[in-house]
Parts: C-alpha cells; sequence; structure tokens
C-alpha cells in the first residue's frame, strides 16, 4: 500500500460530503475507495465505495483530510483525476474530471481513455 499526496484528489466540497458520508455510516475516521470495472457502451465506468479493507495494491491519497484509496488496476487510469461533489434540484453526486478520459458514451455513464 502506498500512500502519497498525487494521483486523485478531491474537492473540498467532495471532502465535506465523502466526510458526511462516512461520518454517517459511523466510521468518520475511514476511507473511501475511487475505481473503475468495465461497463457501458464506452468501456468503463466510474465506482466510489467505503474503503473497509485493504490490499497490497492500493493507493492511498488524501485531499481535505479524506483518504482515498485506489487499487493498483484502476490507478493507471484514474491518476490526475479531480473528483467534486455537485447537487442540483434534480440530482446529486459525484463528478470525476479525469484527464485521460478521451470520449463518454451517450447517457454519461461510461467513458473511453
Amino acid at each position: 500500500m502506498t500512500t502519497t499526496q498525487e494521483g486523485v484528489s478531491l474537492t473540498e466540497r467532495a471532502a465535506r460530503q465523502a466526510k458526511a458520508m462516512l461520518a454517517k455510516r459511523g466510521t468518520p475516521d475511514a476511507a473511501i475507495r475511487i475505481g473503475t470495472s468495465t461497463a457501458g457502451c464506452s468501456g468503463f465506468s466510474y465506482k466510489l465505495e467505503y474503503a473497509d479493507q485493504m490490499a497490497e495494491s492500493d493507493q492511498v491519497y488524501e485531499s481535505f483530510g479524506v483518504k482515498v484509496v485506489i487499487d493498483g488496476k484502476s490507478a493507471v487510469i484514474l491518476d490526475g483525476t479531480l473528483v467534486d461533489f455537485e447537487s442540483t434540484p434534480f440530482k446529486s453526486g459525484f463528478k470525476f474530471s479525469n484527464p485521460k478520459e478521451k470520449e463518454r458514451c451517450g447517457c454519461g455513464e461510461s467513458f473511453k481513455v
């Protein structure tokens, strides 16, 4: 497991939301896991979940006091990604700004690198 300050970062707004989610779960000092999976019509989709367990190949980043865990396979795809949180009257959620993303599918659920 590697701890570093580069790679994936959260905006302050995303960090506040992550902290609230972790606190609500009763694990305020825990971490969130951000990764990718093969899905959708464009190839990859983002996933965000609680990091309950760590693997040797995991990389750990920290933004605004929130630990972010990335698996070794996703780290290559996610390097340089900034995660924000947006809330509108119609929906709210985490938004990924990935410099390696080349194209998104029409529905916005998957992407190509």
